[in-house]
C-alpha cells in the first residue's frame, strides 16, 4: 500500500542527508563527530548530575538544562569562530591577551565571581561561571601561531627573542598559579612546548623544556600542601577520589550497568557531573563506552590534523595544530586521571563534562577549525 503524498510529506523523521551539517560550515565529519559527543554530553550530564542536584535542593534536571543553556552559548562561539575571518583573530589577539591579562590581575583582588576553597579562578557572567583560563590557553595558542608563523627563526634555537616572546604566556601561566590552578598552568605549559614542536623547535631542546617543565611543577607542588598531597596519593594508591573512579570501572565492566544506572555518583565519587564524569561512563556504558569516547576524540583529532596539514600558510597549519593538540591534551588528561595513570588535576573532559567555560571554548576551537576546513578546501584566505 503506498503513502499519498499529502501525507508523507508530513512525516516527523527527518531525512538523513538532513543530519548532515552543510558544506560552508567546514569539515562535516569533524562536525558530525563533535556533534555526538556534545550531545552524549548532555545525556551523561543528565545521569551524572541528578542525585548532586537533588542533594541540594534542586530538581533533578538543574544541571542539564543550564549546561543546555551554555550549549547556545557554545553554538554562538562556534559560529564566530567558523565565520569570522582568521585575520580578524589573528590581529585583536595581542590586545584581546592585554585587557585578558588585566582582567586576571584583578580577579586576584576584587570579588568578580564565587571563592572556592580559596580559590579565584572563575567570572560570574550571569549564565555562567567564566574560567579565566581556559580563555588564556586558547589566546595563547593564537598568538604563538601568530608569531612563529611570522618569525620562523625564533624556533632555530635558544635566543634571546624566544624568551621575550614566551615571558607573554609565562605571564599568563603566573597569574593562572596564583589563582590557584597549578594544572591549568601546567596545560598552558604544554601547549607552548606542542606549538614549539608544531613550529620546528629541535627535539633534544623541546626534551630540556619538558624536564625544565616538570621540574618547575614538582617544585611549585612541593610548596602548595594541598597540591603534594594529592601526588603523594596518587603514588601511594590510597586517594578517595581514585578509588572511587576505579570501582566505577570495575562496576562497568565491558557492558556497562545501564545509562542513568549507575550509583557512584550517588556522592560515592565527588564531582561525578564535571571532573570524573568519564568514571560515570565507564559504569554505565562499560569498556564499550569509554572506547567509543577515546576512538571519538582520536577520529577529532586526526581528521584535525588533516586540516591543520592542507592549510595555505604556515599561521592555518600552526593554528589547526595547536587547538587540535591542545582539545586532545586536555581529554586524554582528564582520561588518566580518572584511570590513575595521572594525579587529580580538575580538569574537566571537553565537550562532556558539565561547566560552562569548557564548552564554550571547545566548540569557539571546533569553530576555527572548520574554517580551517573550509578554507582548505576553497583556496579562500
Amino acid at each position: 500500500m503506498s503513502i499519498p503524498s499529502s501525507l508523507s510529506s508530513l512525516s516527523l523523521i527527518p531525512h538523513p542527508s538532513s543530519l548532515i551539517p552543510p558544506r560552508w560550515l567546514g569539515d562535516q565529519k569533524l562536525l558530525i563527530v563533535t556533534g555526538l559527543l556534545v550531545f552524549f554530553g548532555l545525556l551523561m550530564v543528565y545521569s551524572s548530575s541528578g542525585f548532586i542536584a537533588s542533594s541540594d535542593a534542586k530538581p533533578d534536571y538543574f544541571y542539564f538544562f543550564k549546561q543546555l543553556r551554555i550549549l547556545l552559548v557554545g553554538i554562538v562561539a562556534f559560529l564566530a569562530g567558523a565565520r569570522i575571518k582568521l585575520k580578524v583573530w589573528k590581529y585583536a589577539v595581542l590586545p584581546v591577551m592585554g585587557l585578558w591579562a588585566i582582567l586576571m590581575t584583578a580577579q586576584l583582588f576584587l570579588p568578580l565571581g564565587p571563592v572556592v576553597n580559596g580559590a579565584r579562578r572563575w567570572i560570574n557572567c550571569g549564565l555562567f561561571n567564566l574560567q579565566t583560563s581556559e580563555v588564556a590557553r586558547c589566546l595563547i595558542v593564537v598568538f604563538l601561531a601568530q608569531v612563529f608563523a611570522k618569525r620562523p627563526e625564533l624556533l632555530q634555537g635558544i635566543k634571546k627573542p624566544l624568551f621575550i616572546i614566551l615571558l607573554i604566556p609565562a605571564a599568563f601561566m603566573l597569574l593562572t598559579l596564583k589563582q590557584p590552578d597549578l594544572s591549568s598552568a601546567a596545560l598552558m605549559g604544554l601547549i607552548v612546548l606542542l606549538m614549539m614542536f608544531l613550529g620546528g623547535f629541535s627535539a633534544p631542546l623541546l626534551g630540556g623544556g619538558i624536564l625544565a617543565g616538570l621540574g618547575v611543577g614538582v617544585w611549585v607542588a612541593m610548596h602548595n600542601p594541598y597540591q603534594w598531597k594529592r601526588i603523594v596519593e596518587w603514588w601511594n594508591g590510597d586517594n578517595y577520589q581514585l578509588i572511587q573512579s576505579l570501582v566505577g570501572f570495575a562496576r562497568g565492566k565491558l557492558w556497562g550497568v545501564g545509562l542513568n544506572r549507575g550509583i557512584q555518583k550517588w556522592e560515592f565519587l565527588p564531582e561525578p557531573h564535571t571532573d570524573f564524569i568519564f568514571s560515570i561512563i565507564a559504569e554505565e556504558w562499560g569498556l564499550i563506552g569509554t572506547a567509543a569516547v577515546l576512538g571519538a576524540f582520536i577520529i577529532l583529532f586526526l581528521r584535525a590534523i588533516r586540516i591543520a596539514n592542507r592549510q595555505p600558510d604556515r599561521f592555518g597549519g600552526l593554528l589547526g595544530g595547536g587547538l587540535a593538540g591542545s582539545l586532545v591534551i586536555l581529554a586524554f588528561v582528564n582520561m588518566m586521571v580518572s584511570t590513575g595513570i595521572s594525579p587529580i588535576t580538575g580538569l574537566p573532559l571537553p565537550f562532556i563534562s558539565s561547566g560552562g567555560t569548557s564548552l564554550v571554548v571547545s566548540l569557539w576551537s571546533v569553530g576555527i577549525l572548520a574554517q580551517l576546513g573550509r578554507r582548505a578546501e576553497s583556496g579562500e584566505s
